[in-house]
């Protein structure tokens, strides 16, 4: 009998054990139009995540259906926390802590689901975003063009808005995203990094010019609609 406990306690462990290691290192993903997805791969990815420096590990959290969720933790050099706090969908949601590699607490942030609440203290927001990328190859969004001087204001701002990844909307003929008929850009991307097509949404349907794109990623044909 004790044998038999000594042995399941063996197994336990073994178990806790793998089940950590199975975390998978961010720099085997990439960022595209703010989805994670393996390299190679048009499936968004779900599950532990880490990156590490000099052995240890420096920033964890999980990704679900491409999208950062829960619990995300990013740490000083020498192990004390650097930063903590949740996400919901892909964005900050609830309280963000700062600490100093002093373990003091240096600031603290309420978001709500995406949009900032309140801010004390040192709160070095963009300096956590860096950490949370850098280990990560990111799939850079082309670059705006330069408005027309005298293009209407809409206009200006529908170019410089950010595509959102296709796998996002939901819906039929009508795309939806968060439950809103969708209107602006959106894009999708091929297993290996380069574009599918990309194009624009007005109240859920396709309007305007849509490009589609080869394997290589050059333009094939456009549409409009």
């Amino acid at each position: 009998m004790k044998k038999l406990f000594i042995l399941s306690g063996i197994v336990m462990i073994l178990v806790a054990c793998s089940t950590k290691s199975e975390r998978t290192n961010l720099s085997q993903l990439q960022e595209r139009a703010g989805m994670f997805y393996m390299v190679n791969s048009d499936k968004p990815f779900s599950g532990d995540v880490a990156s590490y420096n000099n052995g240890r590990v420096e920033i964890e959290g999980k990704i679900e259906n491409g999208l950062r969720v829960g619990t995300w933790t990013c740490y000083h050099a020498n192990g004390q926390k650097k930063f903590q706090g949740d996400y919901k969908e892909g964005v900050k949601d609830g309280t963000w802590t700062y600490w100093k590699e002093s373990g003091q607490q240096e600031g603290v942030e309420t978001y709500k689901f995406g949009s900032l609440l309140s801010s004390e203290g040192a709160t070095p927001s963009q300096a956590a975003a860096d950490s949370l990328k850098k280990a990560a190859e990111v799939q850079a969004a082309p670059a705006a063009a330069p408005a027309a001087a005298a293009a209407p204001q809409k206009a200006v701002e529908r170019r410089q808005q950010q595509p959102v990844a296709w796998e996002k909307l939901k819906g039929g003929p009508v795309k939806f995203l968060d439950g809103v008929p969708y209107t602006g850009p959106v894009v999708k991307y091929q297993k290996n990094g380069e574009k599918e097509f990309d194009g624009y949404f007005t109240e859920g349907k396709k309007t305007g010019k849509w490009n589609y794109y080869d394997k290589k990623g050059n333009l094939k044909n456009s549409k409009y609609y």
